[in-house]
């Protein structure tokens, strides 16, 4: 027979678990997490999210800085896209389309309307060479860094 005593112990450490998840996943979605606002009550109806996660990847490239960033369901003017300061600034607007049948929404937990996110670089880059594509719900941008920040193998002789 099982004690209250074990099945005390055993909820704990599950609890436990559960907590050290979560508190990781707040941690590392935190600067995901992307706030997203409209202009006017039709561009994102009531009952809508108004947050959504745009998970964004920085990749050092020796010689330039790629970035990543995760958001299904845009198009590529959708996108206004600066670098100020080392500094990437992406803001863009998704815009809500509504399904053409009788009935209606269930759930709804996508993100709709404008949004911003900030991504410091962590080196100095030339904003110049910046160039951006837009693939398969996958904003990439790549800019190259300045020469002082550039990586370079040295031979050891």
């Amino acid at each position: 027979m099982i004690s209250l005593d074990d099945v005390s112990k055993t909820f704990n450490r599950t609890w436990e678990s559960v907590s050290q998840g979560w508190n990781h996943l707040v941690h590392r979605a935190s600067n995901a997490l992307t706030h997203f606002h409209s202009k006017e009550a039709d561009d994102n109806p009531a009952g809508v999210t108004r947050w959504g996660l745009l998970s964004a990847d920085i990749f050092d490239d020796n010689d330039k800085v790629v970035i990543t960033l995760e958001t299904p369901g845009m198009a590529e003017d959708d996108f206004d896209i600066s670098i100020i300061d080392n500094i990437l600034y992406i803001k863009g607007e998704k815009h809500f389309s509504r399904e053409a049948t009788k009935g209606g929404y269930t759930v709804k937990e996508r993100a709709y309307g404008h949004f911003e996110r900030v991504l410091p670089l962590g080196y100095e880059v030339d904003p110049d060479s910046a160039n951006a594509s837009y693939k398969r719900g996958v904003l990439r941008i790549e800019v190259n860094k300045s020469e002082k920040h550039q990586r370079r193998q040295i031979q050891v002789s």
